[in-house]
């Protein structure tokens, strides 16, 4: 399958430390990539190298070919990379729909007019079980609630690149389930994920590959199951005296 989202010999330093150190990786429509790694290994950083929030020091990247290593956050979304955040990220005193409304509205492709970019967000919202709660603020939602609302509002940005960074930590087993199903559903949507994720279970079940990370640098890169069960990835995740 082609290459959609290309990342080649990327880097990014703050002052002494290298948060990311030449890393590699490619992902292609249907496929969801994870990202795995310690506490701070860069994984992160990597996210917001791709969303275009942080400038690298070095690298490319190349959205279906095209270079847009140099442009800002919001021409990345109109190339069609949009992201959610590990900490939910949203106006406070809006009303879930209106946020979603306005991805509609400014996101990539032809503007919809008002009424419809409302009929898109309603439908979002509706696929991600939101829609009875479509005039609360942010604040007014459940902690998952909050997630699937924000990445309601990603989606309506019409991305086929989306970055998702720790979306199904912090869920319980029910609504890891849930949350692991829209993961599938938007692959099967044709969608291309990128999946930075802690919890190892949700990695072995959704993704098609991994690439470790481990002090800002790719350790390994293969199938979940193989990936993990390599030497050098459960010394990063546990030291050597436990390995």
């Amino acid at each position: 399958m082609a290459v959609l989202l290309e990342v080649e010999d990327m880097s990014k330093a703050f002052g002494g430390l290298i948060a990311v150190n030449g890393v590699s990786l490619a992902v292609s429509p249907g496929e969801v990539l994870g990202v795995i790694g310690p506490n701070g290994s860069g994984k992160t950083t990597l996210l917001n190298l791709i969303a275009g929030t942080i400038r690298p020091d070095r690298g490319k990247i190349r959205m279906a070919g095209e270079d847009v290593t140099r442009l800002a956050n919001h021409l990345r979304v109109r190339k069609r990379i949009n992201r959610t955040f590990q900490l939910v990220r949203a106006p406070a005193n809006m009303p879930i729909i209106g946020t979603v409304m306005a991805a509609a509205l400014y996101g990539a492709g032809e503007r919809p007019r008002f009424k419809d970019a409302g009929y898109e967000a309603a439908g979002f919202l509706g696929e991600l079980n939101l829609l009875t709660k479509a005039d609360r603020r942010f604040d007014q939602l459940t902690y998952v609630e909050q997630k699937r609302a924000e990445l309601a509002r990603a989606l309506a940005t019409r991305p086929r690149v989306i970055l998702l960074d720790e979306w199904l930590s912090g869920l319980s087993p029910s609504e890891l389930e849930g949350g692991m199903s829209v993961v599938w559903s938007l692959a099967a949507q044709g969608l291309a994920v990128i999946l930075v994720e802690h919890v190892m279970a949700a990695v072995r079940a959704l993704c098609h590959r991994v690439i470790v990370m481990n002090a800002g640098s790719k350790i390994a890169e293969g199938r979940p199951d193989a990936v993990l069960r390599d030497a050098e990835v459960v010394r990063a995740y546990l030291g050597d005296e436990n390995a």
